[in-house]
């Protein structure tokens, strides 16, 4: 009888492989192209759907409905980037399956992961995009279709107008009658309590000319009393004692901070002091006589030990905390360590689910792959089905996650990483299972 030898099982082949690099990168981004563009399109006619009623009523013009939607396309396409992702790795390589191709490529040596290397580098790179779009554009265009809404749909043409913000150590609460993310800040009102930054400043001290009528200015029933004092550094203690912690009110006409220095610096205005010999059994109602009429001053300067808080601070306040770019969250955390638990939850939360999420982009394809791959043989259809279902699966325990991060029932870190780490997890065991 003949001998019947063993068949050599073919050599793995790595590079060059630009004829079917070349093909799989053209079928993969006609595919992906065309979900895109589908799921775009859905998102724009849900925006449609909800809006296009409230513009209609204010009577919008046309250019505003136009401006609107397009600003609300960036935050629509970081969501459609990994659902279009995964859908077109399985959609190309179940096609692939369906066809014998993949069968082909490894009969010739070609594993599964070589011949979707080029799917893993278009993934990488949308991951790139994703994250740009996270960081650099959608919070800015997020913020511009809600400015365009409120004049265009909703007739709030003060955004910001009459904005209340109270500082994290509860010392300062600043009223805007019109708040602007940057630049000078026109009619401020500022109600806090006297430091020793604003005796220097406002009163000065005894080798300073006019310092006696600003004590006077300052102590209308009491200038005399304090003005006896002989020594300086008797009458400087004093009037600490006098002053330090009382409420003062100020009002600004320009108040500006110098993001380079740290350092606020109030111009042109006037204060108004309180008396704390109004003792009720309500705190809240004890010094409210006025110590002295109003009295102007040319500038204030204070630094950041003195005012911690920023414009930013004050507008991140007000904004949607979800809308918030990564390293603005992470600015917020680090420069408010008083910050409340419950709140720094919730900013902890989003900050590590933010730097997870869009990795999902690049993730799609180590589970894309071998999950199509499993089913070549059933035809591309089941392996889309598979598709849609991990997909939203990997978005509700996303979203559930969050939400238990957000009310403190878990860790921030293990909420918004965990459920994107399982999912890479699952991808590269069904990779390596897969492999061959």
């Amino acid at each position: 009888m003949e001998k019947i030898t063993e068949q050599k099982r073919p050599d793995r082949r790595w590079f060059p492989l630009w004829i079917i690099d070349r093909y799989i990168l053209r079928e993969f981004l006609i595919k992906y192209s065309i979900l895109l563009l589908v799921f775009i399109i859905l998102f724009i006619l849900n925006d449609v759907y909800h809006f296009i009623g409230d513009f209609l009523s204010g009577n919008a013009s046309l250019s505003a409905m136009i401006a609107f939607f397009l600003y609300k396309l960036p935050g629509n396409i970081r969501f459609v980037l990994p659902i279009s992702m995964l859908l077109g790795c399985m959609w190309t390589m179940a096609a692939f399956g369906k066809n014998l191709e993949i069968t082909a490529m490894r009969a010739s040596g070609v594993s599964v992961p070589r011949a979707s290397a080029m799917i893993f580098v278009v993934g990488f790179l949308v991951t790139l995009v994703n994250i740009s779009f996270n960081e650099k554009i959608v919070p800015i265009t997020e913020r511009k279709a809600q400015v365009v809404y409120d004049l265009a749909a909703d007739n709030r043409r003060y955004q910001h107008s009459l904005l209340a913000y109270r500082s994290n150590d509860l010392k300062r609460h600043w009223l805007f009658k019109t708040f602007k993310s940057g630049g000078d800040q026109d009619a401020v009102a500022i109600k806090t309590f006297w430091t020793k930054s604003m005796i220097r400043q406002l009163l000065g001290s005894s080798q300073d000319p006019g310092y006696a009528a600003r004590i006077q200015a300052v102590f209308p029933a009491k200038s005399k009393e304090l003005l006896a004092i002989a020594d300086p550094e008797a009458l400087r203690q004093k009037i600490e004692y006098q002053l330090l912690d009382r409420k003062i009110d100020f009002f600004i006409k320009s108040a500006n901070y110098d993001e380079k220095n740290k350092i606020w610096m109030w111009r042109d205005g006037y204060f108004v002091s309180y008396d704390r010999s109004d003792e009720t059994l309500f705190s809240g109602s004890r010094g409210t006589s006025e110590m002295h009429a109003e009295i102007r001053f040319d500038q204030l300067v204070f630094s950041e030990s003195e005012i911690p808080e920023s414009p930013f601070d004050i507008l991140a306040s007000i904004s949607e905390k979800d809308d918030l770019p990564t390293i603005d969250i992470f600015r917020l955390i680090r420069n408010n360590p008083d910050m409340a638990q419950r709140v720094r939850d919730i900013y902890l939360t989003i900050f590590f689910y933010r730097l997870a999420f869009p990795w999902s982009c690049f993730l799609a394809v180590f589970l894309g792959v071998p999950l199509a791959v499993r089913n070549e043989r059933t035809g591309s259809m089941l392996a889309i089905i598979t598709a849609i279902a991990v997909i939203v699966g990997y978005m509700v325990v996303a979203q559930i996650f969050l939400v238990l991060g957000k009310g403190g029932h878990l860790n921030p870190c293990f909420a918004g990483l965990a459920p994107t780490l399982a999912f890479i997890g699952y991808g590269i065991w069904r990779m390596i299972g897969d492999r061959t």
